[in-house]
């Protein structure tokens, strides 16, 4: 348990430590473009003990001296019948995991998924062209998802949601293939598009559609994701021309439908010798891919060095921590500055915070910077939280923000979190429960009506570090003692209450 109390100040510099989300999907990018990779900067954590894991049957994987080394272990990063088992702590960029390791030819395995999300993952792929089929994996908790056939002119014609658009990009990533479609009313934010070019490829969007021109496609491409525009909102077409060449991973060239990874990997997976079941106990966490594991590659000149920026969720929490506790100077560095990292910061904004962000760093994954807070006062507002993906590790600093701001705040687009176990909605629900907030439920959101000041709260259950440690940041401004069960704030920043403990000073009371 961590034990706070209320903070008189937060003050002092903290550089963030490498995000564990971004991290993966990093190595998991390099076993995509068979390419060997160092980042720097790497601590060890149960988290990532839990990556090396989940990669070691597709790469070989070391943690020594701060570095973490990623050698695929052929072209498409292995074997691609093994499974790729995706860690559980995990949370925010999943989809993106998920339809890498599907364009790899991976049977992809997750324990925590529930019957809901497998039947909303198969949808989605639907959506862009991917026919996925459930893999039965012996001998392990966990359900699998492989991709069958992959239909090109449904993609080129999808027109997909943000949601989709990411899953589809990831996708084709994965399998290391060329296709051009089109977005409509949104600009293309992605880890990935900077991501793509760390790796030498190119991922391009332009605008296709000239003002005052509404045009057939487009009107089509609206009706096809069910958007109403009013008469005053212009129409803006993109079109998104990833470049990922190279096809390592996958089987087959180019066409109008293809098998990917043929039926290997299912037998792999489903049958009954002992290959299939050490594939299974490793999905199980069991033995294999510790940190002492050597990572070689042939060529060392090869090797790419790639910089991670820091843990965009540690961001959220401490930001949300200084927006409720003003006094102190507090700066936070190696932060993500790139649109689809700043879910936080975008909100205490619109609250109408004062927040310095200063880009001063390149990162595999765009600008990385310092932000600063200043005093200010804080109002609710509504917000529609789309794409949901860039806001699941957000939304609980986000909310605890919004339960001390003037007013009600009101978050929407959330029902993807419904088909999460426990329901995702709720759970946040049942976490503001404890600290006294006045709120309300909505099938596809939450409204949170703001308070000056709440009585120290426990939270006994362990929850995921996101959500937990949004609630210790909670717990710096509340009148009394709070605690906050730690099981995964410990996992992932082993050092977190030493770091409130070294920028808070306490108040005696």
């Amino acid at each position: 348990m961590i034990n706070l109390r209320p903070a008189k100040s937060i003050q002092g510099k903290i550089t963030l430590p490498v995000s564990p989300d971004l991290l993966f999907m990093a190595a998991l990018g390099a076993c995509a473009a068979g390419r060997c990779v160092r980042v720097g900067g790497v601590s060890r954590s149960d988290v990532v003990d839990d990556i090396v894991r989940s990669l070691s049957g597709h790469a070989a994987i070391e943690l020594s001296g701060g570095a973490l080394s990623i050698s695929p272990k052929s072209n498409g990063g292995g074997d691609p019948a093994l499974l790729l088992s995706l860690p559980d702590s995990l949370i925010p960029y999943r989809v993106i995991y998920l339809f890498m390791g599907l364009g790899m030819g991976k049977t992809v395995a997750m324990k925590s998924a529930t019957q809901m999300q497998l039947l909303d993952f198969t949808a989605q792929a639907k959506r862009v062209g991917v026919t996925v089929e459930p893999v039965n994996i012996d001998r392990a908790e966990a359900v699998g998802l492989r991709a069958a056939y992959f239909d090109n002119g449904i993609a080129e014609g999808s027109c997909p949601s943000e949601d989709d658009c990411a899953a589809l990009l990831a996708f084709l990533f994965g399998k290391r293939e060329r296709l051009t479609f089109s977005i409509v009313d949104y600009s293309l934010s992605t880890p990935l598009r900077k991501l793509a070019g760390a790796f030498g490829f190119a991922l391009s969007a332009k605008l296709c559609a000239t003002e005052g021109e509404e045009g057939l496609m487009s009107k089509r491409m609206r009706f096809l994701q069910g958007r109403q525009r009013s008469a005053s909102t212009q129409s803006q077409t993109f079109s998104v021309d990833p470049d990922f060449p190279g096809g390592v991973g996958n089987a087959g060239g180019h066409g109008d439908g293809e098998p990917i990874g043929g039926v290997n990997a299912s037998e792999r997976v489903a049958g009954g010798d002992d290959e299939n079941v050490n594939a299974s106990e490793n999905v199980a966490g069991g033995s294999g891919g510790d940190c002492g594991k050597q990572a070689r590659c042939a060529d060392t000149a090869a090797v790419l060095d790639i910089a991670v920026p820091g843990d965009e969720i540690l961001a959220a929490a401490l930001i949300a921590a200084k927006t409720l506790v003003s006094k102190g100077d507090l700066e936070l560095t190696n932060v993500p500055l790139e649109s689809w990292a700043m879910q936080t910061i975008s909100f205490v904004k619109k609250m109408g915070g004062k927040i310095n962000a200063k880009e001063n760093s390149k990162t595999a994954f765009g600008n990385a910077g310092s932000v600063t807070i200043q005093k200010s006062e804080y109002a609710g507002r509504k917000i529609r939280c789309i794409p949901m993906y860039q806001f699941l590790g957000h939304l609980p600093s986000i909310t605890v923000a919004a339960a001390f701001a003037d007013g009600k705040s009101i978050f929407r687009d959330m029902a993807a979190l419904r088909l999460f176990e426990p329901d995702g909605i709720g759970q946040l629900e049942q976490s503001l429960r404890p600290l006294g907030v006045r709120h309300g439920e909505m099938p596809d959101g939450i409204v949170v009506e703001g308070a000056k000041e709440f009585d120290g709260f426990d939270m006994p259950e362990a929850l995921p570090a996101h959500i937990a440690a949004a609630f210790c940041a909670a717990g710096l401004r509340c009148v009394g003692k709070t605690s906050v069960a730690d099981d995964f704030i410990v996992a992932r920043w082993p050092e977190f209450e030493k770091l409130i403990n070294e920028i808070c000073e306490f108040r005696n009371k």
